[in-house]
């Protein structure tokens, strides 16, 4: 009896540092590994035999690990995490591969998510808690972006076709970078006392815009805004491509391109961006810069402005604008690519010469990234 016991013991033993020894999923590996998500998932482990519920993944995830959502709809998302989980540096919530997951409307109030190569019906609202998020080459139909949470960015992403609402409004935000990305058709119905533009911003600062197409939407491409009144702070729009419409509609019945009239906004900077199809108002804010832009149609005639080429004004309320023919600005015509489509790139680019006055510098980067020169008014492309 005792010389079984002792063999069974031994073989246990022997057993143990077997196992001990044996291969284990590095913890690189098991943290590069995607976790999926399906809309009923109840799973444990987030695999593809086993998909788990979006907040389970949120909880299980790492920093820097993708969450993979699999084909279903959703519906509308609220996700929340475990309070454990907030140190986590990124998370990337994405489409598996293949997978074509139809989600209505997220409302954000987690930090530090990336969503990525996503299609959203409902419209994204981004909280006070939702700091940190990245939208990346995702698509908003049918609805807007709400940005409330401080350092987020918005790139490649298409957000178009709301009614009533705002493409991108911005209010109560700090620190967002909006780059290489469109906006466009936001239309008024019948009746709505909610105007439509394809971005509003308010009460906010440290907001860099650069590189994307604003157009064709009902109100304006671009409005500063009152909001509760705290101000404007640190602004940066450069080497857009802005338009208001090309054609009077229902759904874009005024199309103002720009109207930069909040007297609370200070330190703006405006270069390098065509402005088309739409009326630009431009008051002279504290700390404002209106550089090498091309402007469509100055509708206030005060407008400052430096080193612009304008194509048209209001000549009902002036001969000439008071800043054209010095500070190197000039009248002149511009032919783009394709006006109805929101392609403003110059047929002749020699059309954007201008000469250059004072010590202003260009805009980093034009529409298409390429560097644009000191002597060339506009967003290029």
């Amino acid at each position: 009896m005792t010389s079984r016991m002792t063999s069974v013991t031994i073989a246990a033993l022997l057993l143990a540092a077997i196992a001990a020894c044996a291969p284990t999923t590095p913890p690189h590996e098991e943290q590069s590994r995607a976790l999926l998500v399906a809309p009923n998932g109840a799973g444990a482990a987030c695999t593809a035999e086993r998909p788990c519920s979006l907040e389970r993944a949120l909880d299980a995830a790492r920093s820097d690990q993708r969450i993979s959502l699999l084909d279903g709809a959703y519906g509308d998302l609220t996700p929340t995490v475990d309070p454990f989980a907030s140190s986590r540096t990124r998370v990337v919530i994405d489409a598996a591969e293949g997978a074509e997951p139809s989600i209505g409307k997220l409302d954000l109030d987690i930090p530090g998510t990336t969503w990525s190569g996503l299609t959203f019906t409902g419209g994204i609202y981004l909280d006070t808690g939702a700091d940190g998020t990245t939208l990346d080459d995702i698509h908003v139909s049918g609805s807007g972006v709400f940005v409330h949470a401080d350092d987020v960015t918005i790139s490649g992403s298409l957000i178009e076709n709301g009614t009533s609402i705002d493409g991108l409004q911005i209010g109560g935000a700090e620190g967002l970078l909006v780059e290489d990305s469109i906006i466009r058709g936001f239309g008024q119905s019948a009746g709505s006392d909610v105007h439509s533009d394809c971005v509003q911003l308010f009460d906010s600062s440290d907001i860099v815009l650069r590189g994307n197409y604003l157009g064709g939407c009902d109100n304006a491409a671009l409005i500063f805004s009152p909001g509760a009144g705290t101000g404007i702070t640190n602004v940066t729009v450069e080497g857009n491509f802005v338009q208001g419409c090309v054609e009077k509609t229902d759904r874009c019945s005024q199309g103002t391109a720009l109207d930069l009239r909040e007297e609370s906004a200070v330190d703006v900077v405006v270069r390098n961006n065509t402005i088309l199809d739409g009326s630009v108002m431009v008051d002279s804010l504290e700390g404002l810069v209106f550089d090498r832009n091309i402007v469509g149609y100055v509708s206030n005639c005060d407008m400052p402005m430096t080193n612009s080429i304008v194509v048209d004004w209001n000549h009902g309320s002036c001969e000439f604008p008071s800043a054209l023919a010095r500070d190197g600005n000039r009248q002149g015509t511009v032919e783009v690519v394709d006006r109805a489509h929101g392609d403003l790139r110059l047929v002749d680019p020699e059309q954007a010469q201008i000469d250059p006055s004072g010590d202003s510098t260009p805009a980093r980067r034009g529409y298409d990234g390429s560097t644009i020169e000191a002597d060339t008014a506009g967003a290029g492309g």
